[in-house]
């Protein structure tokens, strides 16, 4: 099965707490080892030292920007003037949306966040939703009434029919969804997705699950968690890190199991690149 995730260049270049280059580096090192998925990612800038080190690591790397970029830039400005950089997370957010134009071989396809990492094969191929599937967001069991678009199940089919109705909704109503991708499929269409079961999307905060296949470090991100491990003082203060730590205290042994975990899917990553990267090609790139 394919497997999609996608990122914009300032995006890269966010917090370490964040550390969205080291998680995208676990999440493909962890399905190289442990799946048999088909990686793409979906790039939002320029060819980078990054995105060779993707390709060089076996993943189908797609530069490509959304088709309605700046249609919803224009409803951003209009509508909400004092989000000032919404777009800088939305571009990469509504690229699971573009997928239905960027992929026209496969009907149903996986796309993640990129903060996931592998612990088995998922085996999705059952998978086969109308229109697409979701776990539950907080909760294990909120399917319908609060899903979690971090871990999905794509019909593209019909994400391709839709998407136009779609984006002109999100346009026209931009004030009132307030949010990203998220926030519009839960509103467009109105619980009518298929529930997944919560081992495929599994978080850090609901404790250790030997069933778990994907792990997802929604909210706390690993390096972040890392941190509190190290010091649960971290950034107490801090009111932009509140949720963060509300989220990782519900759990802790959940990130002492999982943190570790990831943090050897890294150490492994970087071996690889040391082996497997000459640095002499970027250098005659660069030239």
């Amino acid at each position: 099965m394919k497997w999609f995730f996608a990122i914009t260049e300032k995006t890269l270049a966010n917090d370490p707490d964040h550390g969205f280059i080291d998680c995208i580096r676990v999440a493909v090192r962890s399905a190289r080892e442990n799946t048999s998925l088909i990686p793409h990612m979906v790039f939002d800038g320029a060819e980078c030292d990054f995105t060779r080190e993707m390709a060089a690591e076996g993943v189908n790397v797609i530069y490509h920007r959304i088709h309605f970029f700046d249609k919803l830039k224009q409803a951003q400005e209009e509508q909400k003037p004092e989000w000032p950089n919404y777009m800088d997370t939305a571009a990469g957010a509504f690229m699971r949306l573009d997928l239905a134009l960027l992929e026209t071989k496969d009907q149903f396809v996986l796309y993640t966040d990129c903060d996931v990492m592998f612990l088995s094969n998922p085996d999705l191929e059952f998978c086969r939703p109308e229109i697409f599937a979701a776990c539950g967001q907080f909760g294990q069991q909120d399917y319908y009434s609060d899903m979690n678009s971090g871990v999905m199940i794509l019909n593209l089919n019909r994400i391709r029919n839709d998407l136009p109705a779609m984006v002109e909704f999100l346009c026209d109503n931009f004030n009132f969804i307030s949010g990203y991708d998220q926030e519009l499929l839960r509103i467009f269409y109105n619980a009518h997705w298929s529930p997944l079961s919560a081992k495929f999307n599994w978080k850090p905060y609901w404790g250790v699950n030997s069933r778990a296949k994907i792990v997802h470090f929604h909210g706390p991100k690993a390096p972040a968690s890392r941190n509190i491990l190290n010091d649960h003082h971290y950034r107490e203060h801090d009111p932009v890190f509140h949720t963060w730590r509300h989220w990782f205290f519900q759990n802790v042994p959940g990130y002492e199991h999982y943190v570790p975990i990831w943090e050897n899917f890294l150490e492994a990553a970087r071996e690889s690149q040391k082996v497997e990267i000459d640095p002499f090609v970027f250098d005659s790139v660069r030239e």
